[in-house]
């Protein structure tokens, strides 16, 4: 079934992804600590700019963002489309005492949302790569979003998504092997893998929200650097994200004032040296030439789309194409100019590589019991996540009205 939006995915399996059944104060606490760690210490955002100020969240799903913003003294609208979320979202507030900081809840879309309200914040996580065109969304934020205002976003980046894309080929040449329908053959896979992390949401979820989640294809993925000259257009500054997208080593007089074009130019330099580190979840930074860097970012860009191919067809003619490429970034980036905070961080990389040739070679063969035993036995591969859920802080300009 072809879906146009992914809250319509939602509705018709008929779940919440982010549901996290909030039973008590104290695993609201829990949650809230974690998410004060994200914006205050990776974001950069002091809690205070929350108290008393008009946020719109979109897409809150089942609400459990949303009440932190309350608790934090936050005046919600909340914009969600899936009316199956409606009476979670109205049972946390009422079971947590926070009614009062609920002040609308609407079924727009950011497509479809309207009224002359300015919001000092707005607030979009996980779905908001699915809103095509990009520029759909930036416009409506910098409408809706007072001067000075900020915008936080997660989205899924193009090259930190790579290891999904992995899992959902291999996933789909195995259902194809097997027969086994999308969570036996999930478990087959990648119990093991699922096992050795904390995780707050069933096994069941994950499957359904990635694997099987139609929304999670390359051709919804932002490129961070395109994504930055895009908000900069809109009138937005780069106020800060998770991972860096400002080179932490850049270094110049304090007095010094740069331009926004001077500062987009500079973070997406740094962003273009980073792909890497993007695809592997830890710091492999290239430090070369621009013709050093341009080549294995041109090598990873044709590995995430030959992998992207291997989820409708884990059998065809880009799978020996997948694997060459595998190999020749193996060994691009063994001989490249590589930052790093550990060594042991390019040994981990090279062993990834390296069980993604043997995993793919297995795939080749038709070979189910190799997949399934290295699957769940590579350390490697069972500690690869990669960097794929990106977080942006957007803060609109004084001096820029909307883009038309």
């Amino acid at each position: 079934m072809a879906y146009d939006k992914l809250f319509q995915y939602y509705e018709h399996e008929q779940f919440l992804p982010t549901f996290g059944n909030f039973e008590s104060a104290s695993k609201l606490e829990r949650y809230a600590l974690a998410r004060r760690t994200v914006f205050v210490e990776k974001l950069m955002l002091p809690l205070q700019i929350f108290n008393r100020a008009n946020v719109l969240e979109f897409g809150p799903d089942s609400g459990e963002n949303a009440l932190v913003f309350a608790l934090w003294g936050a005046n919600l609208t909340l914009a969600e489309p899936n009316l199956r979320a409606h009476g979670q979202i109205r049972n946390y507030f009422e079971r947590f005492g926070l009614n009062d900081r609920l002040l609308r809840l609407r079924d727009d879309d950011i497509e479809g949302f309207s009224g002359e309200e300015k919001y000092d914040v707005i607030d979009a996580e996980g779905f908001i790569y699915t809103v095509q065109p990009t520029s759909l969304w930036l416009r409506v934020f910098s409408e809706k979003l007072k001067p000075g205002g900020y915008a936080i976003v997660s989205y899924y980046e193009t090259h930190g998504t790579f290891i999904e894309l992995v899992l959902k080929a291999i996933h789909s040449a195995c259902k194809s092997l097997t027969g086994l329908a999308p969570e036996p053959a999930a478990q087959k896979l990648y119990e093991t893998k699922w096992n050795s992390i904390p995780h707050t949401r069933a096994f069941s979820s994950w499957v359904r929200d990635v694997l099987e989640n139609p929304f999670v294809r390359l051709r919804y993925f932002l490129d961070a650097p395109t994504l930055c000259r895009m908000a900069d257009d809109h009138g937005f500054d780069l106020h800060s994200s998770w991972p860096l997208y400002r080179d932490a080593l850049d270094i110049y007089w304090h007095k010094k004032e740069l331009s926004a074009a001077d500062l987009l130019k500079r973070d997406t330099g740094h962003l273009k040296r980073s792909p890497i580190s993007f695809l592997a979840g830890q710091k492999i930074y290239l430090v070369g030439d621009a013709d050093e860097v341009e080549a294995i970012t041109g090598l990873v860009h044709k590995l995430v789309s030959d992998v992207d191919s291997l989820i409708e067809d884990p059998f065809g003619d880009r799978l020996p194409v997948f694997l060459s490429g595998l190999k020749a970034l193996r060994q691009a980036v063994s001989r490249a100019a590589i930052l790093v905070d550990d060594n042991a961080a390019m040994n981990n990389f090279e062993t990834l590589i390296a069980a993604l040739e043997d995993i793919f070679g297995a795939v080749q063969n038709r070979d189910i019991d190799g997949i399934v035993r290295i699957t769940n036995s590579s350390p490697s591969f069972i500690s690869a996540w990669g960097m794929p859920t990106h977080f942006l802080v957007l803060r609109r300009r004084f001096d820029t009205s909307p883009e038309a």
